[in-house]
């Protein structure tokens, strides 16, 4: 998508997809939906988490979007008078649904890209990692230390 550094704005991605973004109070079980109909899609965000943890949903709704996980009915897909709605709940960070793994797989690299990843660490100048240099990380790249952990681990750089 041309993004030449970190942090990427997943909210632009979203608009360059015509995903609206709309904040309201989903329920403590729900961060996000992806909700879509004839009239297009929509993510529905949880208004009261971290801004961190909201760009993740973003990405991971963008992930079901992309993938076309939003027309498939059952597992984590509900559909409601034509309106297909996936929910990202806590079901999502379990690892037990392949549909919810690989949108979260894709969030990761949505947000954290391989290439800018390596070229940040390289830019580090460090022989190994340590705590301050996956803070430093997560900070520019705006995601959770557990996220950029994880994603440093994948990337076997950790």
């Amino acid at each position: 998508m041309g993004i030449p550094k970190p942090a990427v704005d997943v909210r632009q991605v979203a608009a360059d997809l015509g995903l609206r973004i709309v904040e309201d109070d989903l329920g403590d079980d729900v961060s996000g939906a992806l909700v879509t109909n004839a009239n297009g899609a929509a993510i529905l965000l949880q208004e009261g988490h971290h801004e961190n943890r909201k760009r993740f949903t973003i990405a991971h709704e963008i992930g079901h979007h992309v993938l076309g996980h939003h027309f498939d009915e059952g597992g984590h897909v509900h559909v409601d008078r034509g309106n297909y709605i996936s929910l990202r709940g806590r079901r999502a960070s379990e690892g037990v649904d392949p549909k919810e793994v690989e949108a979260n797989w894709f969030a990761a690299a949505l947000l954290m890209p391989s290439e800018m990843v390596k070229a940040e660490v390289a830019r580090l100048g460090v022989a190994a990692l340590h705590d301050q240099h996956v803070e430093h990380l997560a900070s520019l790249f705006e995601v959770s230390q557990q996220a950029m952990t994880i994603r440093l681990t994948t990337l076997r750089l950790l």
